[in-house]
């Protein structure tokens, strides 16, 4: 699969989840470290799990 075809499955994706008030997960793919989500209000958090521990933390950004 292309990057243009899988960056717009993502973003349709995200929209479909947002527009039913659910929060959008994905694999980051621009630093390749934890999972972004993106709540319905559009604030986006990058979840890392070190050493057994949960880190959510904002994203700064979203050029991918």
């Amino acid at each position: 699969m292309s990057h243009e075809k899988l960056k717009a499955f993502r973003k349709r994706s995200i929209e479909k989840a947002l527009h039913a008030g659910l929060p959008a997960y994905f694999i980051d793919e621009c630093l390749g470290d934890g999972v972004i989500r993106i709540k319905p209000g559009g604030i986006a958090d990058r979840i890392v799990v070190r050493q057994g521990q949960v880190q959510v933390k904002p994203v700064e950004c979203r050029s991918c």
